[in-house]
């Protein structure tokens, strides 16, 4: 089962999730997709988040991590870590691709559902771009825990952009009854 945003599972009757096995890239095709009954396409805020089940197990080399239960990303300031394949600068469709990870802090305005991550004052450094969503935010060294899922950026200004500085994600912590459920 891979948790990622709803958004990216809509629009697409045929779905796979890809990697690279030796050198060859490898499209697993998804079984089931689950989306979280709070999940509208049409709404500005909505619990931006689905499961999918793969129809075969990926390889052992990809290990499960935990999920957070709730003391994640409590703090304002904390330390988390996202994570994504989408775009290294604006409007470099071929920088995509790649797996990132940027190291974020949890920023004010605490909401119970959603995060709000990035650099606080440092609009420079990008916390989310366009390829990005769907991708997990990580709290904890060691044996990180899932805490949270990348779904949009903050944009600044009226500019349209396909990257941001301040990264949203929906907390996995309020929805493990609907994800244990399902």
């Amino acid at each position: 089962i891979i948790i990622t945003a709803a958004h990216c599972t809509v629009g697409s009757k045929q779905m796979a999730v890809a990697y690279i096995e030796g050198d060859r890239p490898i499209l697993q095709p998804v079984a089931t997709v689950a989306r979280h009954p709070g999940f509208s396409k049409n709404a500005a805020v909505s619990v931006d988040m689905a499961l999918i089940r793969l129809q075969e197990p990926l390889p052992a080399r990809y290990l499960p991590v935990g999920l957070d239960g709730g003391s994640g990303a409590a703090a304002i300031g904390e330390s988390l870590t996202s994570a994504g394949f989408g775009l290294a600068e604006e409007k470099d469709y071929k920088s995509a691709g790649t797996l990132r990870a940027a190291a974020v802090e949890l920023l004010p305005r605490m909401y119970p559902r959603f995060l709000r991550l990035g650099i606080d004052g440092d609009a420079s450094r990008l916390a989310i771009c366009q390829g990005d969503s769907g991708g997990p935010v990580l709290a904890g060294g060691g044996a990180p825990s899932l805490v949270g899922v990348l779904y949009a950026h903050e944009r600044n200004g009226k500019k349209a952009s396909a990257c941001g500085s301040i990264a949203q994600a929906v907390r996995v912590a309020p929805q493990r009854a609907w994800i244990d459920r399902v």
